[in-house]
């Protein structure tokens, strides 16, 4: 019995890297099985849907654009598989692709033009035209019960390799910490030292690289204390003492910090042992109730990027198509100013009233334009409390002489050596630096 040309009734996501697709044919319901983990392309047919989460929003409106069309054909690669779909006469495609961390899908017309595609999924769509082979239902269903297998297994090893990486990042802990300690048991020796450079510092020679002294007890031995030609022996025991006084802090806290470094360490392991006895995402909520996530620190950040994370700042173009960075508010005008400038940018701010910062980025050792200059200061002044004022007075500096005091409000910087423009806002100007705005985030 042939599965293709029958209606969709439900998709789901039931288990990270696992796409289902329920369908019904010949009075029979069955499951389409799409395994998208990274290495882990697979299909399947099974005849009970499988269980789990309930749907995501992607998943909620990947649902309303393809329940009720019917499967025309379902071909794969090595890279992809396509499922072909007819809905009131129009035909539309489903591909999925293994990808970092549970894989990716894409709903498209047949031009190309995406549709709806998962959180995460790469903007481009694997291009397998060529390479696509047509599969048969009834192969599919004899590997339905191999296609979980397989998607259980990379699951698996997946969470295994979240799990090593806690674990390795616990060991250099502990051992980082097992090294305080070690250095920390020699807190009474630099107060010897210290204490012996003090007794003996008439007797140091300038330029002395060491200076040998008898230790306070009764045994006789010499101990050698290396000297500083740049310090004289009075300040070197000062620096001694501080010293020995931070290494006997750590000694009251580095004993505790490592008891609960190996412990955590300890219940890592078990977690280890047990994790062939557990289902995977039995196991992955244990991993999360450790605090371990299960993408790489570069795969997160990868997806921050994919899904447009929001800047601090909006982005407008001036008539010689230099680029001008607004601050969005308060808090954003300190990550302008303090992260995202660089020291030879040029700041700008209306002076004396509150309004945003504002950023004319610059190449090392070139100057801005005066066109610029009063395009920069022209959307300082709108942005700012003196906006429908006709002439505005506005600061500008390099950002290299913005600073930030300890303590200060947000959005509160001081500045020096900075210069003002009496900026005239002339309307049409105006006017044409905000139609001029990039729209980001």
């Amino acid at each position: 019995m042939s599965a293709w040309g029958a209606k969709i009734t439900r998709v789901d996501q039931p288990e990270p890297g696992l796409l289902a697709v329920s369908f019904r044919a010949a009075g029979r319901n069955e499951t389409l099985l799409l395994v998208t983990l990274p290495g882990a392309l697979e299909l399947g047919i099974v005849a009970q849907r499988p269980r789990g989460a309930s749907a995501s929003p992607s998943t909620t409106q990947l649902r309303r654009h393809i329940e009720g069309a019917r499967i025309e054909l379902v071909e794969r690669s090595h890279r992809a598989a396509r499922v072909s779909l007819a809905r009131a006469g129009a035909r539309r495609f489903l591909i999925a692709a293994p990808s970092k961390p549970y894989g990716a899908w894409w709903l498209c017309e047949p031009d190309g033009l995406q549709v709806v595609r998962s959180p995460g999924a790469p903007p481009d769509v694997p291009d397998e035209e060529g390479h696509l082979v047509a599969q048969d239902a009834d192969l599919l269903r004899a590997r339905g019960e191999a296609t979980l297998r397989v998607h259980q297994e990379a699951r698996r090893a997946q969470l295994e390799r979240a799990l090593e990486r806690q674990i390795k990042r616990i060991l250099r802990k502990k051992a980082a910490i097992s090294a305080d300690l070690e250095r920390a048991e020699h807190a009474e020796e630099l107060r010897e030292k210290a204490t012996l450079l003090l007794a003996h510092a008439s007797e140091i020679g300038a330029g002395a690289t060491h200076f040998d002294a008898p230790a306070w007890d009764d045994t006789g031995r010499s101990i050698r204390i290396e000297l500083d030609p740049q310090k004289s022996p009075t300040e070197l025991a000062q620096v001694l003492f501080a010293k020995s006084k931070r290494l006997k802090r750590g000694l009251d806290v580095t004993p505790s910090r490592l008891q609960r470094v190996t412990s955590e360490l300890d219940a890592l392991e078990r977690l280890r042992a047990d994790l062939s006895q557990s289902a995977p995402e039995k196991y992955a909520a244990q991993l999360a109730a450790h605090g371990i996530r299960i993408t790489e620190p570069r795969e997160r950040e990868r997806k921050r990027r994919q899904a447009g994370a929001r800047l601090p700042y909006r982005t407008f173009v001036t008539e010689d198509e230099a680029t001008v960075l607004v601050g969005r508010g308060a808090a954003d005008n300190d990550r302008l100013t303090l992260r995202v400038a660089r020291p030879h940018d040029l700041w700008l701010h209306a002076r004396g009233v509150v309004g945003a910062h504002v950023v004319v980025p610059l190449s090392k050792g070139k100057s801005c334009s005066p066109d610029t200059l009063v395009d920069a200061a022209t959307l300082a002044a709108h942005f700012s409390d003196l906006r429908g004022e006709t002439i505005v007075d506005v600061l500008y500096t390099p950002r290299r002489f913005v600073r930030k005091r300890k303590g200060s409000p947000i959005g509160l910087v001081t500045f020096e050596r900075e210069k003002v423009i009496a900026v005239r806002v002339e309307p049409a100007r105006l006017e044409r630096l905000l139609q001029s705005e990039r729209r980001t985030a």
